[in-house]
Formats: structure tokens, sequence, C-alpha cells
């Protein structure tokens, strides 16, 4: 099984993910084809696609989008490994 122009179409469709043209084109480019002499089952397909996008996504992910809340800072690593827990809140 490989995956075709119709079937991003619906992944786009029923999908919350979004599937840009560079994106459908490496699909295409990757999954288009079976990987002779083996062949994708569905689950198989889909499993691996999924996977692809979620790597896709993280690698042209805006970093300003990682945070929370805009304006809201992560603790830093070294506060996190010791334990250490959030201040508490100014009220």
């Amino acid at each position: 099984m490989t995956i075709t122009p119709k079937m991003i179409n619906e992944m786009r469709r029923h999908g919350r993910i979004p599937i840009d043209k560079e994106l459908e084109a490496s699909l295409l480019e990757h999954y288009g084809t079976e990987p002779f002499p083996h062949t994708y089952t569905e689950q198989d397909l889909y499993e691996q696609i999924r996977k692809f996008i979620v790597q896709y996504n993280g690698d042209h992910a805006v970093a300003s989008t990682n945070t929370p809340e805009p304006g809201v800072t992560r603790p830093s690593d070294s506060t996190k490994n010791r334990g250490g827990k959030w201040p508490e809140p100014f009220i």
C-alpha cells in the first residue's frame, strides 16, 4: 500500500495536523512507492506517516509557539533536574 494525493487530502480534511505543500511532496516521495521487496500494510503506512508528520512539524516549529502562553517562560533545565519548584505567586 502507498500514499496518494487523495489520501493526503482526506488527512487534511479529517485531521488536525496541517499538511503544507512541502510536507505533501515529502510524504509522496517517501511513501508513494513500496519499499521493494517489502510492502506496507495500511496500519504500517499510517503509523509511519504519523511519525514522519510529527518529526516534520517538530523540525519546522516556531520557538515562540513552544511556550504555554505568550510571555511565559519555562523553568531552566537545571531547576527541573534538581527537583526545584515553581516560586509562589505574588498576590
